[in-house]
């Protein structure tokens, strides 16, 4: 676990999630001038408590429900006693505990439930605005927060990389296309992802993933003219089976991708 100031107002706790050693995946958080973006898994609470009781934070603001962001939310509702904030809409799946499949337990494992706190539209600090953007995809109600004077975009799992080869099932890479579309537009100078770190070009790197995208919408579009149907045109375009296909039994898959683009 790595916890650092990386300038006057921002710390950075970077951890890795899961049980089994050959197969970790690295958590970012974020503490900004008093907010912690996001949560962690519930995996990884025991390594981030005594950093988080270290921070003066003012309330936790949540890009989205799943459990990679939530997970040490209930701990720190009940004992930093702080507001944390979810869109409304994910107010009520976070008052009941997950109940995920095998292989998500493994890697983050359940979250617990936890009171959330309706999403405001801009969270201020004593030095900051963090405007708060509607960022469906990923996930319906994701959202993003954006601090435009610097130009910092902290982006969940909006930005992972430039590409992706597999969505959730309840992943709509179509939405994701128009939220990279709006998200272009903004002046980003440094994107705060919550799996891959920080990352410098932060409108480039949209745009280079919404290429990414297109490009694929368009390869599928062409076939589906051809009268391919969507499982012949998943292995036209992603002969090889990812990882997490076969560890989540098709939850996570390429077809998801191609289905939703």
């Amino acid at each position: 676990m790595i916890k650092k100031k990386i300038n006057e107002y921002i710390t950075v706790i970077n951890t890795k999630s899961g049980s089994l050693p050959f197969y970790r995946l690295d958590i970012w958080l974020y503490i900004v001038d008093g907010v912690l973006i996001d949560a962690g898994s519930n995996n990884i609470l025991n390594k981030i408590k005594f950093p988080l009781q270290q921070e003066k934070i003012d309330c936790a603001a949540i890009t989205h429900i799943h459990e990679d962001h939530t997970g040490a939310a209930a701990w720190i509702k009940n004992n930093l006693k702080i507001p944390v904030y979810v869109a409304v809409n994910s107010i009520d799946e976070a008052a009941t505990k997950t109940n995920l499949p095998f292989y998500r337990k493994v890697v983050w494992g359940n979250r617990e439930a936890f009171v959330a706190n309706p999403m405001p539209s801009r969270i201020e600090t004593k030095n900051f605005s963090l405007d708060v953007i509607a960022a469906p995809g990923h996930h319906k109600d994701h959202v993003v927060f954006y601090e435009k004077s610097n130009g910092w975009l902290f982006s969940g799992d909006v930005y992972v990389s430039r590409k992706q080869k597999v969505a959730l099932t309840d992943e709509n890479i179509g939405d994701a296309i128009k939220t990279l579309n709006r998200l272009v537009q903004l002046d980003i100078g440094k994107i705060f992802c919550a799996h891959t770190g920080i990352h410098i070009g932060g409108k480039e790197k949209l745009q280079s993933k919404l290429d990414f995208f297109l490009n694929i919408q368009n390869q599928v579009n062409t076939l589906k003219k051809e009268g391919l149907a969507l499982k012949e045109i998943d292995k036209r375009l992603f002969p090889k089976k990812n990882l997490w296909t076969i560890c989540s039994g098709g939850e996570w898959s390429s077809l998801n991708l191609v289905r939703t683009i």
